[in-house]
């Protein structure tokens, strides 16, 4: 019964519903009063503005990464397979947040109008939340519910940030797209204003010149030879 509840609380909170409420709700333990109070919604994030973004991945990061610390698996009354899958999930996500994620916002924050970065960084959420998820649902089916009750606000702020960051790409995408599109216009005028100049024809002058009449010279006297004389009688 109690198994059948938690996970329908589950089911609500990853539908994304009433979480809300869930994350101002103060969780008993020290993960509770570290915890800040998640918005409503992720922040704007357009082709130029990515900061307030990084900054929420981050926030996230570090509570669910202390969320799942907290997590008591090894006291759950399941079968050991299922208490080492979900410790390995643990595991796998305390590993992405702790290390693959630092490195992936550093590459957008090195490049925020990169496509490929942030793309990254959005399959990276994506994976995430997929883990997550699962791990949650086992939380809330076998665990306690201030173990569930974190890890289902920090599902929520994964899933803002995933969604936040989609429409980020859509706008780098049409952007780029809108660049491609002038940088070919621009290309295609030019050779049109290549192939409409007139071409200049040179002409050559010296074959439309008459031809030079040659003169014959007249021998002159040096060269004449006189006529021979008849010899004298003798």
């Amino acid at each position: 019964m109690k198994s059948s509840w938690y996970f329908c609380v589950l089911t609500i909170a990853t539908l994304a519903l009433p979480v809300a409420a869930q994350v101002g709700a103060p969780a008993s333990g020290s993960a509770a009063s570290a915890r800040p109070v998640a918005s409503s919604a992720a922040p704007v994030a357009g082709p130029g503005n990515v900061s307030p973004l990084l900054v929420q991945v981050q926030a996230v990061a570090r509570t669910t990464t202390a969320d799942v610390s907290l997590l008591s698996i090894r006291r759950w009354k399941v079968a050991n397979d299922t208490k080492h899958d979900a410790e390995t999930k643990a595991e796998s996500i305390q590993r992405n947040l702790t290390v693959a994620m630092p490195t992936i916002v550093s590459q957008v924050q090195a490049s925020p109008n990169d496509f490929a970065a942030n793309f990254k960084l959005y399959r990276n959420l994506d994976v995430l939340y997929d883990v997550l998820a699962s791990l949650a649902e086992s939380t809330g089916a076998f665990g306690s519910r201030n173990e569930f009750e974190p890890l289902a606000a920090d599902l929520d702020r994964i899933d803002q940030a995933r969604r936040a960051l989609g429409d980020r790409l859509e706008a780098l995408a049409s952007t780029k797209d809108a660049e491609i599109a002038r940088l070919q216009g621009q290309a295609k005028t030019a050779r049109a204003a290549a192939s409409a100049k007139p071409k200049k024809v040179i002409v050559d002058d010296e074959d439309n010149k008459p031809a030079k009449k040659t003169v014959k010279k007249k021998p002159s006297a040096a060269t004449v030879t006189p006529a021979s004389r008849p010899s004298n009688p003798q």
